[in-house]
């Protein structure tokens, strides 16, 4: 299952990674991670363990 992240984590890992994070333009709670060339996603406040996952896969975290 490897680590669990926090959103702010994922944040991070996010802007490390050449993605640029709006938290307006996510609905509700939700940030949005957007990069040239990609699909944009969202990061939810309240992150579920598929979500997660499909965040870490969208990063390129591996562990």
């Amino acid at each position: 299952m490897g680590k669990q992240y926090s959103r702010r984590e994922l944040i991070a890992i996010a802007l490390s990674r050449g993605w640029s994070v709006s938290e307006k333009r996510g609905k509700g709670s939700h940030a949005l991670a957007i990069k040239e060339g990609e699909r944009p996603f969202p990061i939810p406040q309240k992150i579920s363990p598929g979500v997660h996952d499909m965040i870490k896969k969208r990063l390129g975290i591996k562990d």
